[in-house]
């Protein structure tokens, strides 16, 4: 376009540009490369680690070597040059190498990213440092042909740099192979943003060996290029960031249906198996009280819990806990035909996982206090004690003997899902005094 169009030029004077570009390509670059530790930390893979490292290099050296000269209008000078070339090259060859490498897990711990990141920013400083110490050795980046008043002037630039952009553009080459090569046999998208941002980089390194950047305050046709190659990576950082939050929701749903199902079998097929052993019991030996009693019972538990599944699959996860409790906790008195009270504190923010469980072991208790304590009255209080809440169920009724203690499948399951939070249930019972069903979380 530049070639055949007239009105359009290799460079143009715009200081607010330029510092716009260098500002995008470091905070894109650092994006990118704490989004590669972030899956390093979950994949254990040395490439992924080795990528993080090369681009916080690059990070390091669009904010050091570009961004703030530009912010400053300070204009390129032999350390500025050769400093940012130098730390560019150290990070292209840490993206080569993380592209090209074999994929390898490390065993977890804090050592391997600190050797690392240890290693690259030692290369850095010591790079830099002996740059600025010996500037004036260093053989000058370009040669401006033509006088002040000509109108043309030529920018060469120096064997030494030309040669360091080919090189780059031939690290940023390899690695799109690389990627490229990832991509296909793995399936990995991010590869496939990686393979493109390369491309656009080693675009960028041709553009510069043939038109050469003269100062901080303009743009050039290769900072358009290098500005597509943080694009890419941005890019592939947002899909890889949705990515994660599909496996999230995947996740959750599978584990809710995993937790559905461990409910639905120790609790619903539990009591369908005890009826069907039952009535086989009832077709062999004929009519029995006794017998024809414990079905009924198991009936009427089975369809308790059939409920309870509904209620869970139901269940409204923005409701706050104390209104599911107050639901939950009448309609498990209304079917018995107790009456119950309730005190209630508001305000006390439980997880998903935290709220459905107290809701139905209040539901529990509840159920098991109006059907078999004879009780005139139930009372459930639900109160923040230091730094969680406690629920108390507590009756007037009959209550039970604690030695030996009770066996049930309903107190079991109660205690394990109170366990199973870290919390701790208390079970107070005395015959002729009462039960109370504590819940500390």
């Amino acid at each position: 376009m530049i070639a055949l169009v007239a009105r359009l030029d290799f460079a143009y004077h715009a200081p607010a540009l330029h510092v716009a570009l260098e500002t995008t390509a470091a905070i894109a670059a650092l994006a990118a490369a704490f989004l590669l530790f972030g899956r390093f930390r979950r994949t254990g893979f040395l490439d992924e680690l080795i990528l993080s490292a090369g681009l916080s290099l690059l990070a390091l050296s669009n904010f050091a070597f570009a961004a703030v000269p530009a912010v400053f209008g300070l204009h390129s000078n032999r350390a500025l040059v050769w400093g940012m070339l130098y730390t560019g090259t150290v990070a292209a060859l840490f993206i080569a190498v993380a592209a090209l490498l074999p994929r390898r897990r490390l065993a977890a711990g804090p050592r391997w990213p600190l050797v690392v990141y240890g290693f690259a920013l030692s290369l850095t400083v010591v790079g830099a440092a002996l740059i600025v110490a010996f500037e004036e050795n260093l053989p000058r980046s370009i040669t401006v042909s033509g006088g002040a008043g000509n109108a043309h002037r030529d920018i060469v630039a120096h064997p030494p740099l030309l040669t360091m952009q080919l090189l780059l553009a031939l690290l940023y080459l390899l690695a799109a192979l690389g990627f490229a090569r990832r991509h296909r046999l793995t399936g990995d998208e991010l590869s496939g943003w990686l393979l493109v941002a390369c491309i656009f980089s080693a675009a960028a390194r041709v553009n510069y060996a043939f038109h050469p950047s003269l100062y901080s305050t303009w743009v050039y046709t290769g900072d358009v290029f290098r500005l597509g190659f943080y694009l890419a990576l941005l890019i592939g950082a947002a899909r890889e960031i949705a990515s994660y939050w599909t496996s999230a929701v995947a996740a959750a749903s599978l584990e809710e249906r995993r937790r559905l199902a461990r409910d639905v079998h120790d609790g619903l097929a539990q009591e369908i198996a005890f009826i069907g052993r039952n009535v086989r019991l009832l077709t062999d030996q004929g009519p029995d009280p006794q017998l024809v009693e414990r079905i009924l019972g198991g009936v009427a538990r089975a369809q308790e819990e059939s409920r309870r599944v509904i209620g869970a699959l139901a269940w409204k996860v923005d409701e706050p806990v104390e209104q599911a409790l107050a639901k939950a906790a009448r309609d498990a008195a209304r079917r018995y035909g107790a009456s119950i009270d309730m005190e209630l504190d508001s305000g006390i923010v439980l997880s998903p996982r935290e709220k459905e469980a107290v809701v139905r072991i209040a539901s529990e208790a509840v159920a098991n206090a109006a059907q078999h304590s004879a009780a005139d009255k139930l009372r459930i209080y639900l109160e923040r004690a230091d730094a969680g809440m406690r629920l108390r169920v507590v009756d007037d009724g009959v209550g039970f003997d604690q030695e030996p203690p009770r066996k049930g499948f309903g107190l079991a399951t109660m205690r394990d899902r109170a366990e199973g939070l870290g919390g701790k249930l208390h079970i107070r019972s005395r015959r002729g005094a009462g039960t109370q069903v504590e819940l500390e979380l």
